[in-house]
Formats: C-alpha cells, structure tokens, sequence
C-alpha cells in the first residue's frame, strides 16, 4: 500500500509527513535516527490503520529546529500536528527518542491517546542500568547498540561505515536535533518515571532482549510505573524491533489495538 509524502504548515513552520493504509489513525512518533522512509513495519500496520508519520522539527525535510529546546516543546508542537490533522485521540505508537516523547505526551494529554505503545524507548532514568552514549559512537559501536546483529547486512544497511553524501547529511541533522532534547542530562528527564502514574491509558511496552543502547531494565521501569501496562520482550533483537523484526513487531502491536 503506497504511502503520501505532504507537508503541513503550522504557526510559519514546515513538517514533512509521511501517511498511508486505511482504517483508524495511528500516530507514529520516529526515532532519534529519523526513519522518514515507508519501511515495511509500516505497511504492514498500514493494512489496519491509517499511519501518520511526521518528521520531528529538525529532522528530514521538517523545519523549525530553532523552536525547540526541550521536550516539552515537542509535546507542544505535537498537540498542533494532532490539531492540524484532526486526531483527536488516535493511537500513538513511537520507537527509542518517540516513545520518550510519547510517553510525556501522555503524561500531560491522556484525554488525547487512544491506546499507546512504547518501543525501546529511552526518556527514564534507571540506577544501576544507564543509557549509553550513542553521541560519541562510531558506525561500528552504533550498530552494537542497536542491532542484535551488528555485523547483519540490515545493520551496515541502516549504519554503513562510510556513508552516503544524503545519509551524512541527514544523520548529522537527526544528532543534532536529537541533541537539542537529549543532551544534558543524557536521553532522559529525571522527573518522568515519578509521573508515569498519569499515563492512565492502555499501554503495551515492547524491547528487544539485546537492546545494548537501552537495557531491558528501562522497559520494566515504564511497566512498573504505567498502572496495567503489559512489556513484551523480543529475543534475538536490539533496540529497532521495527527494523529487525517487522512482521511481528507490528503483529504484535495491531494485536494489543484492536483488542
């Protein structure tokens, strides 16, 4: 099912969007690495609903990085994209720096969520089990943190050693704009794990068992701290189930929404 790249303008600003697939809308929140690409994780949750996928301001062809400084602007600016698109209470699914957002989405506009699905997501912080530093890491270390496989042909696919022209560019934009909301103190807020308590909606946590960028330890804490949450743990995969293991990754999420 092909997908439609358009652009929305909100308050001046420009944000790329990638949308397709029939049924009700979902809203997926992407990555610290910027996966603005109909990657077939899509196409499968296409068949059952209808994607939404913006780029993050900063990332891809979306503008108005200077607007934003924390997470909390984020979740501003996506209460407007919501708007702007008329969800008033879609699903919301977001994968590593997403489900961080998603998360303190939910935190502050329960009202607005349907169901929500947290994938590998950072945001927390978690004694004793930290996040590493994927700013200072090379191609080689960045596909140990994040692929099960690090030497698999999808993984050199994703992070190859010596880049693209295009894909430097859009790596290089997706740090920085990652770094923006991320930074200091590391891909976290110290604050959320005390308020998880307000996410008062359906929610399925999924992490991949070689998750070495996050550990599991993070998904039991967002299960721990969301009233009824259920954590779905993927053997052999690291922190991308969407890229590493598509079909059933997104099997399992359409499972948990339409139930």
């Amino acid at each position: 099912m092909a997908c439609q790249e358009t652009f929305l303008t909100l308050h001046g600003t420009k944000i790329q969007l990638l949308s397709g697939g029939s049924g009700e809308p979902l809203l997926y929140l992407h990555s610290a690495g910027g996966e603005l690409v109909w990657l077939p994780f899509f196409e499968q949750l296409s068949r059952s609903f209808t994607v939404y996928l913006p780029a993050h301001p900063g990332f891809s062809k979306s503008e108005g990085l200077e607007k934003i400084d924390t997470m909390e602007d984020l979740v501003f600016h996506y209460i407007d994209v919501m708007d702007a698109l008329g969800l008033i209470q879609p699903y919301v699914v977001g994968l590593s720096l997403g489900g961080w957002l998603a998360a303190e989405l939910a935190t502050r506009y329960p009202n607005r969520i349907r169901k929500l699905v947290l994938i590998d997501a950072v945001g927390l912080r978690v004694p004793g089990a930290p996040i590493a530093d994927i700013f200072a890491a090379t191609p080689a270390e960045t596909r140990h943190l994040i692929f099960h496989d690090p030497q698999s042909d999808l993984a050199r696919l994703f992070v190859p050693d010596v880049p693209s022209p295009e894909l430097l560019e859009n790596t290089l934009k997706a740090r920085e704009a990652t770094a923006r909301v991320g930074w200091n103190p590391l891909l976290c807020n110290p604050k959320l794990r005390e308020r998880l308590y307000r996410i008062t909606v359906p929610t399925l946590v999924i992490w991949g068992e070689s998750d070495r960028l996050v550990p599991v330890a993070h998904g039991k804490a967002y299960q721990d701290g969301i009233a009824g949450a259920k954590l779905v743990v993927l053997e052999q995969c690291g922190h991308v189930p969407p890229f590493e293991k598509p079909e059933e990754t997104a099997k399992i999420v359409t499972a948990f929404l339409c139930a």
